[in-house]
């Protein structure tokens, strides 16, 4: 190629000659650096000749478009196609074929920069206009329909995404045979729609189809073929027949590195797929093998910095996490964050993913206040980038209301828990499980803040839903109701939380049995159903089975959590409950003394249930004539909750009531 034709026109075009042809003009321009050179002096020229209006003078301008798009320039193509959309509507008529033509251009442009949500109603237009005009087989509709169908998929409207690649499919079948390179584009289309929508043996089956007519149409070794074969293991893993899945991904990866060679592009892209796949089979080992591998390779290849090399990095990250080495992941992700910030910013949504990673990292080490600051800085951003209510900002809400509840950090975790339940009620709606799982989060965390009748409305709601959904004696209705029960209590209505104990005692009983025979008595079900029938009986005033519920919840907790776990200390606290109302004081301090033990360490001095365990360790003390003990016990407990809850919170003004009645001068006996 000469110097002219590769950046050039080898000669002058002006005058009359600009109104040959445009396909003669650039005859034997293969180059678009140079075709854009020859269009540019036609456009000038026929500017001149004509006017900017003319059909032909606009032709060049969608050429010139047009070969932006080619040369991946999208910002000046989608300035370029803006113009002539606006000359074409007014010159041409919005209907116009060529009218259309621009908003199509504009479209892809707008696609190719990650606007999807302003190009689909023009795709939209452009499927309208072109299906009325053409006819709705006509290859330039079809073109059109294929972009929109991958459009809405992007969006994250995969039902729509579907229903337009399976009209598309049944189209082409049609119109240009089952083993057209258009018709196996869609195949391949279709089945990664329907593995997003967990659709499997339909993906299955229009993938096996694709591989196969691939395999006698492209070849074994043709890169489409084996990136089908690459769906259909998905597609298989997805149905349960992992066997097949892994073997047909392992013949693919040999395939491709039998024909193509160990560093070629088609082999780095099959390597990256049969990671995942292994990632998603749950062979932790051996995708943290497979990505180590590629992460080096592309290091050596593309840079440490290359966006390719960090997606290898995140991968390896990711399974060295899921293979149970948290502190290894936790340093890769890092190393990651690190890397992505500087090379697509703090916002991308990759950073982002390393950000989530590296929390959830950080609590599988224990890190709860780093994860909890992770996760917050992470719900944020993803609010901003993405919005609310998309699934991503809703798993890091839940990951933050997570952390922070094991933190018991309880007025920031409320605070979490209602914006994650907002958040879920309005995705889904109020009947979602998801939905009243965070309503008990919150219900929880409000009586632990001293918002006591709220947490009465949260517990009613759930188990007005909970009956309503699953009927009156189902596990989770019973749960809601034990502690409506508790919230009741707490707002002073001890009638009608002792009607609730009554109706709950009989089917809590059968239900907490059948579970200890079925799973066993350590099971985290059983134990939480111990729980609640002890609370119930002792509602009731049988305080010998309630304590035999306790003590027997206690010993499994005990061999689930350690002597020390935070369950542990709660059962320890309700045996000293039951102690103190069977007129045994000193056996209650003694118990509330192995409950503040551990409580004292976590969740801490100044958590709302380590100062409830000293104001009942209170009234053992009172109970047994040792007043002034007693009343620092009070005391702490008052100052604790002004310090933390304020002066005016329920909570606080229930332990001032408490400490007054134990003055001197004060008859009442103080109720704890």
């Amino acid at each position: 190629m000469d110097r002219a034709s590769a950046g050039s026109p080898a000669r002058a075009i002006a005058g009359l000659a600009a109104l040959q042809d445009l396909s003669v003009l650039l005859e034997g321009i293969e180059d678009p650096r140079s075709q854009r050179a020859v269009c540019r002096q036609v456009l000038e020229a026929r500017r001149k000749l004509l006017g900017p209006d003319h059909p032909t003078t606009m032709e060049v301008e969608a050429r010139l478009a047009a070969i932006a798009i080619e040369l991946e320039e999208y910002l000046v193509a989608r300035d370029a196609y803006t113009v002539l959309m606006e000359r074409s509507d007014r010159v041409l008529g919005p209907r116009n074929l060529d009218t259309l033509s621009a908003v199509h251009g504009l479209a892809v442009a707008l696609s190719y920069m990650d606007e999807p949500q302003t190009a689909r109603p023009m795709y939209e237009r452009v499927y309208n206009g072109r299906r009325n005009a053409l006819g709705a087989d006509d290859p330039s509709t079809l073109a059109v329909l294929h972009n929109l169908g991958l459009t809405h998929r992007t969006l994250g409207d995969n039902a729509a995404a579907r229903a337009i690649l399976e009209q598309l499919l049944e189209t082409q079948r049609r119109v240009f045979g089952p083993e057209d390179l258009l018709t196996l584009r869609t195949m391949s289309n279709l089945g990664g729609v329907l593995i997003a929508m967990e659709e499997f043996p339909r993906a299955c089956e229009v993938l096996a189809e694709r591989v196969d007519r691939s395999r006698r149409v492209l070849g074994p070794t043709h890169p489409d073929t084996i990136d089908a074969m690459f769906g259909l293991a998905r597609a298989l893993v997805g149905t349960g027949d992992r066997a097949s899945g892994r073997s047909l991904s392992d013949q693919a990866m040999a395939a491709t590195i039998s024909a193509y060679g160990a560093d070629a592009p088609e082999t780095i892209g099959a390597m990256t797929q049969h990671s995942r796949l292994l990632l998603r089979l749950g062979e932790a080992k051996a995708a943290a093998t497979a990505y180590r591998t590629l992460f080096d390779k592309l290091t050596r290849l593309n840079g440490p910095e290359d966006v390719a090399t960090l997606d290898a990095l995140a991968g390896l990250a990711d399974a060295v996490g899921r293979g149970g080495d948290h502190k290894r992941a936790h340093d890769l992700d890092l190393q990651l964050l690190d890397r992505r910030q500087k090379v697509l910013g703090p916002d991308h949504a990759a950073t982002l993913w390393a950000l989530g990673d590296l929390a959830w990292n950080m609590e599988q080490l224990g890190d709860m206040t780093g994860a909890a600051a992770r996760f917050s800085e992470l719900a944020e951003a993803r609010s901003r980038t993405l919005g609310p209510d998309e699934p991503d900002t809703v798993w890091t809400l839940q990951g933050l209301t997570r952390v922070l509840s094991k933190m018991e950090a309880h007025a920031d975790a409320r605070r979490a828990y209602a914006r994650l339940y907002e958040t879920q009620d309005r995705r889904l709606g109020a009947e979602a499980e998801e939905t009243l799982d965070a309503l008990r989060g919150l219900a929880w965390e409000l009586r632990k803040v001293g918002e006591l009748e709220a947490a009465r409305h949260s517990w009613n709601r759930l188990v007005e839903t909970h009956e309503q959904i699953h009927g009156s004696k189902d596990e989770r209705t019973l749960d809601s109701l034990v502690w409506l029960a508790e919230a009741l209590d707490d707002v002073g209505d001890e009638e009608q939380a002792r009607s609730i104990s009554e109706r709950v005692a009989g089917p809590l009983g059968r239900l907490y049995a059948a579970s200890a025979d079925a799973i066993g008595a350590d099971d985290l079900r059983t134990l939480t159903l111990g729980n609640g029938l002890g609370l119930t009986l002792e509602r009731l005033g049988q305080l010998e089975a309630a304590r035999v519920a306790y003590q027997t919840t206690l010993d499994g907790y005990a061999r689930v959590q350690g002597k020390r776990g935070r369950s542990v200390a709660d059962m320890h606290g309700h045996l000293g409950d039951i102690a103190l109302k069977l007129g045994d004081p000193a056996a209650a301090h003694a118990a509330y003394g192995q409950t503040l033990a551990v409580m004292r360490r976590q969740p801490g001095p100044e958590d709302p249930d380590t100062l409830e365990a000293v104001g009942r360790d209170a009234g053992a003390l009172l109970e047994m004539g040792k007043k002034i003990a007693a009343r620092n016990q009070a005391r702490t407990v008052v100052d604790g909750y002004r310090r933390t809850l304020g002066e005016e919170n329920a909570l606080t003004r229930r332990a001032q009531a408490r400490l007054d009645a134990m003055l001197p001068g004060k008859r009442r006996k103080p109720t704890f």
